[in-house]
């Protein structure tokens, strides 16, 4: 083999390898969990109840993780606003919420992925959660989707 077909053939492999690395990174992951919850803050507002909640579960991809989420409830039960999965090692996934109160104690509704830090910098997708209340504070949550 001279030494025009071994660089022909090396460019070849890098293009292969490079088409197989961007299919890798846009392919996208279930992402289903559960978790288990409280609401730490309710202030009313001008426009709805401002509310704070942690939870703390487990989820395929991410492992076992802790939670933060900020919603505003508007007057006819639907809301809007973000959560934060933290992992074990510290990186996070951030997305929006979007939803509304099904009844007086269920939830439903998507969170749309923002990206996030470290292996999560760019994440997509979207999942589904419904949240049913426990108590006047305490929830559990599921949710079934994908990342990308």
């Amino acid at each position: 083999m001279n030494i025009l077909n071994k660089k022909l053939l090396a460019l070849a492999l890098v293009g292969s390898m490079s088409m197989v690395m961007v299919q890798m990174v846009n392919a996208s992951v279930p992402f289903r969990g559960t978790g288990a919850g409280e609401i730490t803050s309710v202030q009313p507002g001008p426009t709805g109840l401002a509310m704070t909640g942690v939870a703390a579960g487990n989820a395929t991809f991410i492992g076992k993780y802790n939670r933060s989420e900020h919603i505003l409830v508007g007057a006819d039960g639907s809301f809007t606003g973000g959560v934060t999965f933290t992992t074990v090692n510290g990186d996070e996934l951030t997305a929006d919420i979007s939803g509304g109160f099904t009844s007086g104690t269920t939830a439903a509704g998507t969170y749309t992925f923002t990206g996030g830090t470290g292996r999560f910098a760019n994440a997509a997708g979207i999942a589904y959660f419904s949240i049913t209340l426990t108590d006047a504070t305490h929830f559990n949550v599921g949710f079934n989707g994908s990342i990308n």
